[in-house]
């Protein structure tokens, strides 16, 4: 259990993950980008969507950089597999 301050409150905590939430999204808001680049490439060079040896390397890595972290593996590849499928799903609409 991590140690804490006796002075923090429960407000202080949710405005920081508030803020957390924020920084999160614009991450992800940077990642879409990317990935509309991609659209762009593979739509150009006639790739398909779904690259399973890179969902599989990307889900390796998220898992590596989540125990490097102190983050639960197994939430990390929750969240990135249903991230992923869901951009894979957006490049196959979009090429």
């Amino acid at each position: 259990m991590p140690k804490i301050s006796q002075t923090i409150t429960m407000s202080d905590i949710r405005k920081e993950i508030d803020r957390i939430d924020e920084s999160l999204i614009k991450q992800l808001a940077e990642r879409q980008r990317w990935v509309e680049k991609a659209v762009v490439v593979k739509k150009r060079d006639g790739l398909p969507a779904r690259d399973d040896a890179r969902i599989q390397q990307v889900i390796d890595h998220v898992r590596v950089l989540a125990r490097a972290h102190k983050v639960d593996p197994a939430l990390v590849e929750a969240m990135w597999t249903e991230m992923v499928e869901w951009f894979v799903a957006y490049e196959e609409r979009s090429i």
